[in-house]
């Protein structure tokens, strides 16, 4: 359940290339996706999304991003948080928590 001060909140997504560079992902999503809660450093999360025409299902199409960041008031948004992620593929190890 999302607590009453996380309403109207929006988590948006950067990635940390390699080099450093955080690049807007350009999504956004509410507390809900994230079981009510704003993730932390060093969380794992999901990504939710796949690409179109492949099995979601299947481990090797999705991939896995670590909490490496957060921002609060990016951009001078006061109802945002960017994550800033580590994106990569799911160790084999961890196939049984990416796809049912």
């Amino acid at each position: 359940m999302r607590s009453p001060e996380l309403a109207g909140i929006t988590i948006r997504i950067y990635t940390r290339e390699k080099d450093g560079t955080l690049v807007d992902y350009e999504q956004d999503f509410d507390v809900e996706t994230f079981a009510g809660q704003i993730p932390m450093i060093g969380d794992m999360i999901v990504n939710p999304g796949v690409l179109q025409g492949v099995d979601r299902h299947d481990p090797s199409n999705r991939e896995l991003w670590t909490v490496v960041g957060r921002v609060f008031n990016p951009r001078d948004l006061n109802d945002y948080v960017a994550l800033v992620v580590e994106e990569r593929a799911p160790d084999p190890r961890e196939h049984s928590v990416v796809a049912g």
